[in-house]
C-alpha cells in the first residue's frame, strides 16, 4: 500500500512540476499554487517512502502514526493554501500562512519533543507518544477546518460572480472546486481517526485518501490550464470586487443606485427588451451592458435590487415568454427551432427551464395551444 501511494504521489508531483509554463506565467495564482501543491504531494510521497523503507506499520500503530502526522499536516497546509492561491488569484493573506505555519511548528514540537523525552525505542509502543499523537490529530482537524471555511467562503464568492455574469447557469466552471472542498472536508474529519486503524479499515481509508488527493490535484491542474479559469476571472472583474490580502471585498461602487441613475437604467432596459437582443446566444453582463450603453456596474446593481436578482433570471424570463408566444402562434415550428431562435443553447436546457417556469413541457404547451 505504501509503495502504491508513493508512485501515485510521485506521478501527481511530476504532473504539477511539468505543467505548461506559459499558462503559469499569465496566471500568478495558478503559477504559485501549483508549486505549493507539488510540494504538498511530494511531502506525502516522502512519508510513504519512509513508511515503506522503515516498515513502521509492522512495528506498531504509534510508530506509523508518528510519521503520518509529521508529514500529513504540513502537506495538508500546502495543498489548502494552493487552492486559496487559485481562488484569490494569488492574494493570500499572511494570516492564512501564519496559522498554517504555526500549526506545522506546533505539530512537530509536540511529536519530536515527546519522542526525545520519552526515551522509548521506536520499535516499542509508547503511551506518552500515543497521547501526543492524539493531540496532533486534533490539531490536524482544527487547521483543516480553518482552511475549509475559507475555501467555502471563496467558492461562494466566485460562484456568485459567475451566476451574475452569464445568461445561464455555469456550474461546470467551478463544480470541481465544490467537490474538492467537500472531499477535503470529509478527509479532514476522517484522518484523525483513520490513521489509528489497522488491517482492512486502514486499506479502505487509504484508497479513499489516494482518490481524494488525486481528484483534487488533477482537477486543480485541469482548471489551471483550461479557459475556465479565464472565464471565472472575467466574471470576477465584471463583479467590480477586488480580493485583498485580508480576504475582504472592496466595492468600487455604492450598494444602492441613485434615483436618477435607476431611472436611466430602467429606461435603457425597456429599450433593450424592445430590441429583442435577449434572444442572442451566450449573453454576458458585459455584453448586455454594452448593448444598453450603460456601465455594467450599474446594470449589476439594478439587477440585484430588482425582482430578477441576476442576469440569467432576467434573460430566461424574457426568453420563456418569447418561446410561449412562438409555440402558441406557430404550432408548425419545431421545439429545436424555437429554442434556438429564443437564445437557448440546447433543447435540453430549454426543456428544463421551460418546465421550471411553466410547469409543463414545450411540446405539451404547444399541443395545448393548438387545441
Amino acid at each position: 500500500m505504501q509503495f502504491g501511494g508513493l508512485l501515485t504521489m510521485v506521478m501527481l508531483t511530476l504532473m504539477l512540476v511539468l505543467c505548461v509554463p506559459r499558462r503559469s506565467k499569465h496566471h500568478a495564482g495558478f503559477g504559485c499554487g501549483r508549486w505549493l501543491m507539488a510540494a504538498g504531494t511530494l511531502l506525502v510521497a516522502v512519508q510513504f517512502a519512509l513508511q515503506h523503507i522503515g516498515g513502521f506499520r509492522h512495528m506498531g500503530v504509534s510508530q506509523a502514526v508518528l510519521w503520518n502526522l509529521l508529514f500529513f499536516l504540513p502537506a495538508g497546509v500546502l495543498i489548502n493554501i494552493a487552492v486559496l492561491y487559485i481562488q484569490r488569484r494569488g492574494n493570500v493573506s499572511r494570516r492564512g500562512w501564519l496559522w498554517g505555519g504555526a500549526a506545522c511548528g506546533l505539530n512537530t514540537l509536540i511529536l519530536v519533543t515527546t519522542l526525545l523525552v520519552d526515551g522509548i525505542p521506536m520499535a516499542e509502543e509508547s503511551a506518552p507518544l500515543r497521547r501526543a499523537e492524539y493531540a496532533s490529530a486534533v490539531l490536524f482537524l482544527v487547521i483543516q477546518c480553518y482552511y475549509l471555511q475559507m475555501h467555502l467562503k471563496e467558492y461562494r464568492r466566485l460562484q456568485q460572480a459567475v451566476d451574475e455574469f452569464y445568461d445561464h447557469e455555469r456550474r461546470d466552471l467551478l463544480g470541481w472546486m465544490a467537490r474538492s472542498v467537500i472531499l477535503l472536508g470529509m478527509m479532514a474529519l476522517m484522518v484523525p481517526l483513520a490513521i489509528f486503524f489497522q488491517g482492512v479499515p486502514l486499506k479502505v481509508f487509504s484508497m479513499f485518501f489516494f482518490f481524494v488527493i488525486a481528484y483534487c490535484v488533477i482537477s486543480f491542474y485541469r482548471y489551471g490550464i483550461s479557459e475556465d479559469m479565464v472565464r471565472v476571472e472575467e466574471s470576477e472583474d465584471a463583479d467590480g470586487e477586488e480580493v485583498t490580502t485580508n480576504c475582504e471585498k472592496k466595492k468600487e461602487d455604492a450598494d444602492t443606485l441613485d434615483d436618477d441613475v435607476k431611472l436611466h437604467v430602467e429606461e435603457a432596459m425597456k429599450q433593450w427588451k424592445k430590441s429583442g437582443a435577449y434572444r442572442e446566444h451566450n449573453l454576458t453582463l458585459s455584453s448586455v451592458a454594452h448593448q444598453m450603453n450603460i456601465p455594467q456596474k450599474q446594470l449589476r446593481l439594478w439587477l440585484r435590487q430588482s425582482a430578477y436578482g441576476k442576469l440569467a433570471t432576467l434573460v430566461t424570463t424574457l426568453r420563456i415568454e418569447e418561446a410561449k408566444s412562438m409555440l402558441a402562434g406557430h404550432p408548425e415550428w419545431t421545439i429545436d427551432y424555437v429554442a434556438d431562435h429564443c437564445g437557448f443553447n440546447s433543447r435540453e436546457y430549454f426543456h428544463q427551464v421551460f418546465l421550471e417556469k411553466t410547469g409543463t413541457t414545450p411540446a405539451k404547451y404547444q399541443a395545448g395551444a393548438g387545441d
